[in-house]
């Protein structure tokens, strides 16, 4: 079985359990590193990003509490220790499986597969972004994880009412999108109620609308803007799974940048350092299964290689795809 068969299989059994888990009492807890929506009733575990945002928003109150002389220690203490355990499980399951989260397990990436298998059915051409464009647009996602700190952390501090505190979640693409595969269509709507729920709701549907045309005819477009990414990209030092380069070994072939869903040129261009982990890397290792050269690009897992690019798997794995 080839790696991108094996990751195929991998990312629909992680798209049943994170979707329909909770009809079999699977619960994953609430530190899961992709967006695994928690506004589907049913999934198996919820986006940390959630919870994160849950957590930002009382952080800092016990603390204030504190020092208006209506607070104790131990709520201090409490508030970031709930804080602590749940960002420490995120923390671990991140180092363990650094960005396979995205490109093997998220729910929402499987679905922009999806989109893109349809594109490519229907014949349509892939949209394309300049280098100098596509960084522009993937330096959003840190300006997304910056927002969901700081609107969580102003109704800690009172500045802002608790209907800020999912801020990102309330215009995040996944809320009205995956709960449609457990028949749930209420999220599809605008919210007339002239609060900022009516707000949030009218910049989801057009958040929404311009995702999915990107997400249709661009390849893991969301990804580029994904905060849950720029979050996971915070311990990218500390990863255990990740692509490695031997320089030396590079033939210049360029199949690696061909086979990136994501259109990083960094595994091609590196020439000196072996950590050819991009910054908008999926995790997919679509470049280390497609390179021709012989050890050129590896999978590795702490000092353990788990696989290793051949001319010999390359030319077989070409030889399978249809012209």
């Amino acid at each position: 079985m080839t790696i991108k068969r094996f990751r195929l299989v991998t990312q629909h059994l992680a798209f049943a359990v994170l979707t329909y888990g909770g009809h079999f009492k699977i619960s994953l807890g609430s530190a899961i590193p992709c967006l695994s929506c928690p506004f589907i009733g049913s999934c198996g575990g919820g986006c940390y990003l959630m919870a994160f945002q849950r957590a930002m928003s009382w952080l800092f109150l016990p603390l204030f509490q504190l020092i208006d002389g209506a607070g104790s220690w131990e709520q201090v203490w409490q508030t970031f220790s709930y804080f602590l355990s749940g960002f420490g499980i995120f923390v671990i399951v991140v180092i363990l499986f650094g960005k396979s989260w995205c490109g093997w397990l998220c729910p929402f990436g499987l679905l922009q597969d999806w989109m893109t298998r349809l594109r490519q059915a229907l014949k349509l051409r892939e949209a394309e972004l300049s280098n100098r464009h596509k960084r522009v647009v993937s330096k959003l996602k840190y300006v997304l994880l910056a927002y969901l700190i700081a609107m969580p952390v102003m109704v800690s501090l009172g500045w802002l009412p608790r209907d800020f505190v999912l801020a990102f979640c309330n215009i995040c693409p996944a809320k009205p999108l995956m709960p449609i595969f457990v028949g749930d269509f209420h999220h599809l709507g605008i919210t007339a109620n002239g609060d900022a729920r009516s707000i949030f709701s009218i910049l989801l549907m057009i958040i929404t609308g311009g995702m999915v045309a990107g997400m249709f005819f661009k390849e893991r477009f969301f990804c580029l803007l994904c905060p849950m990414m720029a979050l996971i990209n915070l311990l990218k030092p500390f990863y255990l799974l990740k692509v490695v380069k031997e320089p030396e070994a590079c033939q210049g072939c360029g199949n690696c940048r061909r086979g990136c869903c994501m259109d990083n040129e960094t595994s091609y261009r590196e020439r000196i350092k072996p950590n050819v982990y991009d910054p908008d890397c999926s995790g997919c290792f679509n470049c280390a299964e497609s390179c021709a050269s012989d050890g050129s690009l590896a999978v590795k897992f702490g000092p353990f290689k788990i696989f290793s690019s051949s001319r010999r798997y390359a030319a077989k794995l070409f030889a399978k795809v249809k012209p």
